[in-house]
């Protein structure tokens, strides 16, 4: 009997010590995923996989990281899923796709169809539904081969994090791929992917141009077809209509001879449509708070000077983003959606009309603003109202 339990005891720790050298093993040598791209050209999909070794994330005994390492695979095939098969055949290790972070696109996927691959990356089940997605006209290897500051990795930067820059400017907001999912299949939305490109004239590395990832704009689809690309500039008037906008600020008086900056926050976006004679009209209601961030001239500006200027600005920008919409025909303000939402029946008659598009579609935006003034300047709330 004694003999039997010390046989016993010995063969339980020979497996569980082959076990843990076996797993100690397998993650030290697994392929870690953390990027997709993908490519369409001369009527090929072309796959690009980013790959992070641990080293490239994790301290060493001596507190530094290792510098960064980034293999990057490109394949090529007739389908999407052919193209990302053909990745395991010189892998030389087992890939994990759990980690993936960001999804990147080329211009051309949009253009092409993105049917292809969604399908692919949402139907293995590795694949988790919540990595950033962005699309680029940019080469791809230079956008998944874009290292962070100070020798950090790619998990570093815009690409795989992009909520901590939007927290301090809201320009565009970054959109995981579930999220685009959902607005991409819901009926009458217009959505849209970032833009990403490398920058190469801003920052400096040891007085040498150092190329960082920036947010230049966004491609927008609607009724699941690519409806164009628009840069940053004429996009201005997105951050006041979304809802999720964090913290955004506005040169007033204008640009190129500004007075002061507002820094705005908190704010809230309402939009009504309202029937009249058979057509829709729609009623933009904005609300927020905002500072007076600096002041650019000694001049005495009064504080409802300030405030008016704050609200014309918003009021000019969200127009002027509406007025592009007319001209090319998309949606920026997803009016078709509100009717899509509240007035279902009706919507089912206009989907198909360019009847929601019109010049006079606005009927008005009305600005609730308080400005927070130090100083002599005093807490104030102002209520002002633009009739179409």
């Amino acid at each position: 009997m004694k003999r039997t339990k010390i046989i016993g005891l010995i063969t339980f720790f020979l497996i569980t010590a082959t076990a843990c050298n076996h797993d100690i093993g397998e993650i030290e040598n697994q392929n870690f995923a953390t990027a997709i791209g993908v490519d369409y050209r001369d009527g090929e999909y072309f796959v690009y996989i980013q790959l992070l070794g641990l080293s490239s994330v994790a301290k060493s005994e001596g507190g530094d990281k290792a510098p960064p390492v980034v293999y990057i695979s490109e394949t090529s095939g007739k389908t999407f899923i052919d193209a990302f098969f053909k990745a395991y055949q010189s892998a030389q290790e087992r890939i994990l796709w759990a980690h993936v972070t960001a999804i990147v696109l080329n211009e051309s996927v949009l253009e092409k169809g993105m049917g292809s691959v969604f399908d692919g990356l949402t139907r293995y089940y590795e694949f988790r539904p919540t990595p950033w997605i962005f699309a680029t006209k940019s080469p791809m290897v230079d956008i998944l081969s874009t290292e962070g500051f100070f020798n950090q990795s790619s998990l570093d930067t815009i690409l795989h994090s992009p909520e901590s820059s939007y927290e301090q400017s809201s320009t565009l907001k970054p959109i995981k791929l579930n999220q685009f999912a959902r607005e991409f299949f819901d009926p009458g939305r217009t959505t849209y992917i970032p833009s990403l490109s490398i920058n190469d004239t801003q920052w400096k590395k040891n007085t040498k141009n150092e190329g960082t990832l920036t947010i230049d704009g966004a491609y927008f689809l609607a009724n699941q077809k690519y409806k164009g690309y628009f840069p940053y500039d004429q996009l201005k008037g997105m951050r006041w209509i979304t809802p999720e906008t964090i913290r955004a600020s506005i040169l007033l008086p204008t640009e190129k001879d500004p007075e002061f900056i507002t820094v705005l926050e908190d704010q809230i976006v309402k939009i009504s449509p309202e029937k009249q004679n058979g057509n829709f009209r729609f009623n933009l209601l904005y609300l927020a708070n905002g500072i007076v961030s600096n002041r650019m001239k000694n001049n005495t500006i009064q504080v409802d000077a300030m405030e008016e200027y704050v609200q014309k600005g918003i009021i000019s920008e969200v127009r002027q983003l509406y007025q592009l919409g007319v001209e090319h025909q998309i949606d920026f303000l997803n009016l078709e959606h509100q009717l899509y939402r509240k007035h279902h029946h009706d919507w089912k008659k206009l989907k198909n009309s360019d009847s929601l598009l019109r010049e006079d579609s606005i009927k008005s935006i009305e600005a609730h603003i308080t400005l927070e003034h130090s100083g002599s300047f005093k807490n104030r709330k102002i209520q002002i109202k633009e009739e179409g």
